[in-house]
Order: structure tokens, then sequence, then C-alpha cells
């Protein structure tokens, strides 16, 4: 069976909408929309449920998050509605809206960091459709018209790129556009065994990292290989292979989602899997940019949970990483599912922070693919934000939470840690002292070290210094600093442990 069908359902829905036109539009000033900052406050963007899944992006030049939302009603006679937010999700407007309505089984937007254009990319049928939503550019891929499966990047010179698989075979091809969709060519061929393709942009580069299932598609697709290749921007639009294709996780066990992430000579490739019951979230890491693949490792297993339904995006010195934990059976409710929130620094990129609970509210899964989105705001403070699909009652609803990672500090003294613990700082972010906690089980060697985004060690808090196992809290004066995202890392014999921090001057 070819990939993932459509639903029938869907091709009845939205098959009379193809002869009717597709048409965007822009509201000056934004139509008011009802909306409702911070980790552990779920902030309301929608109160019905989406058709597929979400997404967004975040213009840094008026400090707006735009968010993509499949839905029919919302407004009438629409398909997709931009909803945007200038204060951190905390109200929302409605920006712009395609028509006519049908179900959109993908959207995706892209951003790139600093600059100023955003584009949402959506499939109705098995036609992808390319929108600016800064300047309401809706143009349509032309090329291919059966289009299965799709993904998006955006370069530093604002070229757009699409990658596709076919619903008549098994061939995934690449085009890029210099002018915003207007025309794509830089035609690639990158595979006639392939399917479910993802292609993400470095953050420090114009270097595509692309993973697929290759090699031959099984019966069940998600059973099959996951391949990687690299491809570099030669010139506006156009990409030129670098080195050579890699099949680092081989086909047998199913993977029903895998995404590779890259920036600053690191990268990471993620993937679910697993039998129900024990269902995790793995890693397999690259300290050369993505040329090789160190052996796959587990990220925050937890026993009796299935870790699945995920999303990555590289961060200012690292990587950030949401995804939903179940319980296996039972109610769903807040405590069976739940959505959490990890990260790893270019310092140690195969060390996961123990993760953090976003949701107040169950993540939903379905089979419309509510997977989270992350929207990576690339501002001096280093801030993101998740909108994701969750339930309130027995209503779907879209949510939108920020990145505020606070946590209590251990005084000293008080408590004799019965295992290695690295704490967040406190506050944070701060501006220009902090309080970083950590606890020792065992006497030893300690040094306590300050890095910047880009590895360099500007600080040593302590150094090398005999503590006994006890807990700890020190203060950290960031006086000399400037405003950015930095990074501590706590290491003694046998543990090594490193969290980011954020300086707000």
């Amino acid at each position: 069976m070819k990939k993932f069908l459509l639903l029938f359902a869907i091709l009845l829905f939205s098959s009379s909408a193809y002869s009717l036109e597709v048409k965007s539009e822009l509201y000056n000033p934004p139509l008011p929309y009802q909306g409702n900052t911070e980790w552990g406050n779920d902030l309301l963007v929608s109160s019905t449920e989406p058709f597929g899944k979400v997404s967004g992006a975040y213009r840094l030049s008026n400090t707006t998050i735009y968010t993509a939302v499949p839905d029919t009603s919302i407004l009438p006679g629409k398909c997709i509605v931009i909803l945007a937010s200038s204060n951190n999700g905390a109200n929302w407007s409605i920006a712009g809206s395609v028509s006519p309505s049908a179900m959109i089984s993908k959207s995706k937007m892209v951003s790139k960091s600093g600059g100023d254009s955003i584009y949402c990319f959506f499939q109705l049928g098995s036609t992808v459709y390319t929108w600016n939503v800064i300047t309401n550019n809706l143009t349509t891929f032309t090329t291919y018209t059966n289009v299965n499966n799709f993904d998006a990047a955006i370069s530093s010179t604002n070229s757009l790129y699409l990658i596709i698989d076919l619903n008549t075979n098994n061939d995934v091809r690449i085009f890029g556009s210099a002018n915003g969709g207007g025309a794509w060519g830089g035609a690639v061929f990158l595979s006639s065994t392939g399917a479910n393709p993802n292609i993400y942009m470095s953050g420090t580069g114009d270097t595509v990292l692309i993973s697929y299932n290759g090699v031959a598609i099984l019966s069940d697709t998600n059973t099959s290989a996951i391949r990687t290749v690299r491809y570099r921007e030669s010139a506006p639009g156009t990409l030129v292979i670098v080195g050579t294709f890699l099949t680092p996780i081989t086909a047998g066990t199913a993977k029903p989602q895998f995404k590779a992430v890259m920036s600053g000579g690191k990268a990471w490739l993620f993937y679910s899997s697993g039998t129900p019951g024990s269902i995790d979230m793995n890693c397999m890491q690259s300290n050369d940019n993505g040329a090789t693949f160190g052996t796959s490792f587990t990220i925050n297993s937890m026993p009796g949970r299935d870790e699945f339904w995920f999303d990555a995006a590289y961060s200012p010195g690292g990587v950030d990483l949401v995804y939903v934990s179940d319980s296996t059976g039972g109610p769903i409710n807040n405590t069976s599912r739940k959505l959490y929130y990890s990260s790893a620094s270019s310092i140690n990129p195969s060390s996961f922070a123990a993760p953090v609970q976003i949701s107040q509210r169950p993540p939903l899964t379905s089979s419309r693919g509510y997977t989270p989105s992350i929207i990576e705001y690339y501002n001096g403070a280093g801030d993101l934000g998740v909108v994701w699909v969750g339930l309130n009652g027995s209503n779907a609803s879209v949510y939108y939470d920020r990145y505020n990672a606070v946590t209590s500090i251990t005084h000293n003294g008080n408590v004799i840690a019965d295992k290695f613990v690295l704490e967040q700082n406190y506050p944070n972010p701060f501006n220009p002292s902090t309080v970083i906690g950590y606890q020792l089980p065992v006497a030893g060697f300690v040094s306590l070290k300050i890095f910047d985004a880009s590895g360099r060690e500007v600080a040593r808090v302590i150094d090398n210094e005999f503590k006994q196992a006890n807990s700890y809290s020190v203060s950290f004066n960031a006086g000399s600093l400037s405003t950015g995202v930095y990074f501590y890392s706590l290491e003694t014999e046998g543990f090594k442990e490193t969290k980011k921090m954020i300086l707000v001057k």
C-alpha cells in the first residue's frame, strides 16, 4: 500500500472545492478574536477543533506570533485562518484567511531567524500552495498536483525549498524558489524509493538536512528504513548535494514519526518507536553536521508510559524538543497524558534535560496528525512557544504555551541528596544575578562553568572544588555579560549536565 492515503471522507469533502478558486486575504486592521504567558498556563488560541496539524512562526520585527489553523469554523467559507498575537499568546486576532471551505490535511509555516518574511505552505487535496502571510501573495505549485506529502524550509537568502513525495509512485523530489513561490526551479530528483520526506534548514548556514523513509518502501511504510542526506544552497533557489546518503535507521521496527534538526555543526535525528506501552522517544546525534551519526539512545523514558508525537527545532546553542507522554489504559486526563519539554545544548548534545510538563490540559492524539509545533522566537532572550491541540472537557481546542523554566532551589545543608541533580537556575530569565542549585550524593571535586551560545567559556562559578555529599545553591552574577542565552554546566566524577539560562538586561 503506497504510504499514507488520504482519508476517503476528506476526498469526498474536498473534491467539490477543487473547482473553486483558492483565494487568500489579509485583514488590516486584524479582526478581533477570542484568546486567552509562560509554561504552565495553557492560553486559548481557538476554541474549535482543527482539521489538521496547526503550525506557527515568529516575526521578530513586530514581535508577533503567527499560527496557521486549518479550520472551517473560525470564519465561514474559509479553510485556513492565520491567528496572530503580539503579546505572547495572551490575545489573538485574525490576520488572514484562505477560501474556500475545505479540509486541509497539512500546513507548514516557515520563517528565518532575523528575517521578515513568513510563509504558510498548505496542501488542499493533492495540490500544494505557498502563501506569504505578510504580503498576501498566494501561489500554486503546479509542477506536480498529485502530491502525497510535503515539507518546506527557508534559507538566509529568503529562498524557499519544497520537498514532495507523490501519490502515484515512490518518487521524492526537491524544488527551490528565489521569488517566494512565484516560480519553482532547481529540481532535484532525490529518490524513486522514498516516502514522507522532512527538510530542515541549518540554524547556522544554508545547508539542509533531509530525512525520509527509503531504501525500499515496505507495505507498512512506518517500518521502512530512515535515510538522511545533506544539500547546500549554491545560489538562491538552488541546492547541491553535500556528502553521501546515509541509512542510520534500518527497516524493521515501526517508526511513525521522525525528524532531523541541524545547527552549529551538530545534528539530531529524532524518532519514536516501540510497541504500545513501551513507545519511546529516541535520538541519534551527529557531531559533524550530519555526515555521520552515533548510536541511538532513548530520551527521558518513563516506565509504563508511551512517548511519541513530537516536534524539534534548533535553539540558540542547542535543540528544543516537545513530545506527548501517555500512560497506557484508563481515562484521558492531565495526569495520564502530558505534553513535555526538554532540550540539549551543543556543548553536551546527547544529554537532554529532565522533562518539564507544559500542558494543563491533556494533548489530543488523532488521525488528523495533531503533533505539537514549536515556535522559536530567535530573539535575544532565546524564548520559544508551542502551539498544540488539547482537550477541554470533551471538546478539542488549540492552545499556546510559552517557555519559562522556573523551578525551586534547594538551600544549602537542608537535604542529603540520593542522586546527582542540576537544578534550573532561579530566576530565569534573570538580570544580573541568579541562583543555581545542585545535589551531590557522594563527595567529590566539582566544577560549574558558564558558556555562551557559541560554546565559549565565559565564567567559572566553581573551579574544581572538593564538596561533601549534600545539596547546594550558588549565586552567579552576570553583570559583565550581555543579554542572551547562556548555558551552565556542572561536572563531577561520573556526572555531567548542562542547562540553559537567559540573561535579559
